[in-house]
């Protein structure tokens, strides 16, 4: 079979078909010049530029002026009123008078709003096409508009999907941050209560302030929380030194046990136990029993997103329950749901739940139903067993 080479007005095409559309004033800006990218809502693509305003270097008051330009695109559907999502086939091209602008950029003047396209075109997210005359209109064919005189928002629209996703980042960065906030909140009223040196009181002062600016970061965060640890981890060494001390000195010198003082020896009085090892019970009180030591170490090196936060292993059950419901809290998990966890799957259990849950936050959209999947499965399987995977 033999390929022969024809145009389009030899097939009896249509006429608008056969011949290209030329372009009736050269500058201006029409579809088919515009770059490709997703179709994306406009609602969404607001909430990206809100998001990372600060890494773009735009004040709110030229996010206001994103919205006013973005609002003036034709992307309302005329049969429902909704608005449909932008996509390349949309002229992106704004040729909205100033008046319009100023009115929908919540009222701001002339000269703050040319200063702030200014602004947007020197950053790259705008770029203005004017006319001869420096004047913004449609320009029209057939009652068609094919191309604009304005201000094309072509750039902003190509790096949409960049845009997205840096802001999905930042807002993962922020659920992290508030996490962090409140362990080190934590970590200062754990300090406040010691006797530090003048330093070391500034340094744990100096944390409110820190975690009060908007620039904090999550790095400068996690390197706070491993100074406030380090200070509470030296200071409990320090202590744990100075009763050994003190129990070396009073066993230097020990003392005969039941011999009766020298008061009680010269009334001829008998010590109260009258010579006899009586043994008193003592009623336990709630969350003092220790744990097992055995095997304690490697249980808590084995939680390694949780001993980030707490790298000294709890030494009492009070203890232990105590960093369950703080931790819980930090993973946005209800109370009731740690107390089910705990009755059903005990504490040893639950703390490897969480630290399951806060290795894969991320991931996890409600992390306080995906806990209680996890009680439910693990009671099916077995008292104290965590399930290898939940549906």
């Amino acid at each position: 079979m033999n390929a022969q080479n024809v145009t389009a007005a030899q097939v009896e095409a249509q006429e608008t078909c056969a011949k290209d559309q030329p372009i009736p004033f050269i500058g201006m800006g029409t579809i088919a010049h515009q770059p490709y990218f997703k179709p994306i809502a406009r609602r969404d693509l607001m909430a990206a530029v809100n998001t990372v305003a600060r890494d773009l270097g735009l004040r709110a008051a030229s996010v206001v002026v994103i919205d006013a330009l973005l609002s003036c695109l034709p992307c309302k559907d005329p049969k429902t009123g909704q608005d449909r999502p932008i996509t390349s086939c949309t002229l992106l091209t704004v040729f909205a008078a100033n008046t319009t602008l100023c009115f929908r950029a919540k009222g701001i003047t002339d000269r703050q709003l040319r200063r702030h396209l200014e602004r947007l075109e020197e950053i790259g997210l705008i770029q203005r096409k004017d006319s001869a005359n420096g004047k913004r209109f449609p320009v029209q064919r057939d009652g068609r508009v094919i191309g604009a005189f304005g201000i094309d928002l072509s750039p902003l629209l190509a790096r949409s999907e960049e845009l997205c996703t840096l802001a999905a980042k930042r807002r993962a960065e922020v659920t992290e941050l508030r996490g962090l906030r409140a362990c080190i909140q934590k970590l200062r009223q754990d300090c406040a209560q010691l006797e530090l040196g003048d330093d070391m009181r500034q340094f744990v002062d100096a944390t409110a302030n820190m975690m009060r600016r908007a620039t904090t970061t999550v790095l400068q965060a996690r390197a706070l929380i491993t100074r406030l640890s380090e200070i509470l981890s030296r200071h409990s060494q320090d202590t744990t030194k100075d009763k050994c001390t003190q129990e070396l000195t009073a066993d230097s010198s020990p003392r005969e046990p039941d011999q009766p003082n020298d008061a009680e020896t010269k009334l001829g009085k008998m010590p109260a136990s009258d010579g006899q090892n009586v043994r008193h019970k003592e009623t336990p009180k709630p969350y003092t029993k220790k744990i097992p030591t055995e095997n304690e170490e490697e249980f808590w090196a084995k939680l390694e997103t949780l001993n980030s936060f707490y790298p000294d292993p709890p030494r009492t059950k009070h203890r232990m329950l105590q960093i369950i419901f703080e931790f819980g809290r930090m993973l946005r998990m209800q109370q009731e749901t740690l107390s089910e966890a705990i009755a059903k799957m005990g504490t040893k259990a639950t703390l490897l739940m969480q630290d399951q849950i806060a290795g894969s936050c991320d991931a996890i959209a409600n992390t306080d139903a995906y806990a209680k999947r996890i009680i439910k499965a693990t009671c099916q399987v077995g008292h104290g067993q965590l399930p290898t995977t939940v549906c």
